[in-house]
């Protein structure tokens, strides 16, 4: 399957993802994500390959991490600008 087929198949079903990722529960990635942080605040920046719609990169910024996301998908892209302006998104591949 080409980048160009999955990058498509996922803009298909950005708002399905996005209310998946939004009612997620698992208290174990949520815990882990701080401690990341910590371990990576002045490293120096962050990628998070594969963003979707920039959940994580938007949590990482809020811990102080310099983040950044990168997706295939231009949709996914799209939402990610749209819920966290002022963090850095691009379309691209890995």
């Amino acid at each position: 399957m080409s980048e160009k087929t999955i990058g498509a198949a996922y803009d298909a079903v950005v708002p399905e993802y996005v209310a998946l990722v939004a009612a997620d529960h698992r208290p174990l990635d949520r815990a882990l994500f701080p401690v990341f942080a910590e371990l990576v605040r002045d490293t120096g920046p962050v990628l998070d390959a594969g963003c979707g719609p920039g959940h994580l990169t938007a949590l990482l910024r809020g811990l102080g991490v310099d983040a950044f996301g990168v997706d295939l998908s231009p949709g996914m892209v799209a939402q990610a600008r749209a819920a966290h302006p002022g963090v850095r998104f691009e379309v691209g591949e890995l």
